[in-house]
């Protein structure tokens, strides 16, 4: 009795030592199936704020223009759309097919997926720093419809211009258009 005691009591101190042992020191780290947009344009946001950026934005919603220049902007929440477009999530490894040629990188939503990041691609320089970003984004439900195409323009990796055009629908209403322009100006 005492020997199937210790017995289980010994297998049971292995069992928590291996359980509580394991991966206390390690980082997971998810190996980019894709192109690393987040982490370049997360790295890109801390670039434009220590250089002191402004922002001349232009919008244009259901035909009507308002224009501003911002001296302070929340760079992460205004790229937030951009930032979203990142392919490299758990549910994204094998929904996109993968075509490549010098100058250039393109992902497209394979047939019969469903996510919202139809197409992105990735124009490059020769030392592989993006130059022109494109990415389509839809998404279609029972209460809405949406269609959103982002470009962002950089000059020796970093960006310069982006642009934003795209409607949503609601169902049993008309859609609603906008179209949005930022010029990164210093400061």
């Amino acid at each position: 009795m005492i020997v199937v005691r210790t017995r289980f009591l010994f297998a049971l101190f292995l069992f928590a030592s291996l359980l509580l042992g394991c991966g206390n020191d390690e980082i997971v780290q998810q190996k980019n199936t894709y192109y690393p947009w987040e982490s370049y344009l997360t790295t890109e946001i801390a670039y434009v704020i220590k250089q002191g950026n402004r922002l001349q934005k232009s919008v244009i919603l259901d035909g009507e223009k308002e224009e501003k220049m911002l001296p302070d902007v929340d760079w992460k929440k205004e790229w937030a759309l951009f930032l979203e477009a990142d392919l490299n999530k758990a549910a994204y490894q094998t929904a996109y097919d993968h075509f490549s040629e010098p100058g250039m990188i393109w992902y497209s939503l394979k047939p019969g997926e469903n996510l919202s990041v139809k197409k992105f691609v990735l124009h490059v320089d020769a030392e592989e720093r993006p130059v022109k970003v494109e990415i389509e984004v839809e998404q279609k439900n029972l209460l809405f419809e949406t269609h959103k195409k982002l470009f962002m323009n950089f000059s020796e990796g970093h960006v310069e211009t982006y642009y934003i055009e795209g409607s949503q629908q609601m169902t049993w209403t008309k859609p609603t258009e906008y179209k949005l322009m930022g010029v990164l100006l210093p400061k």
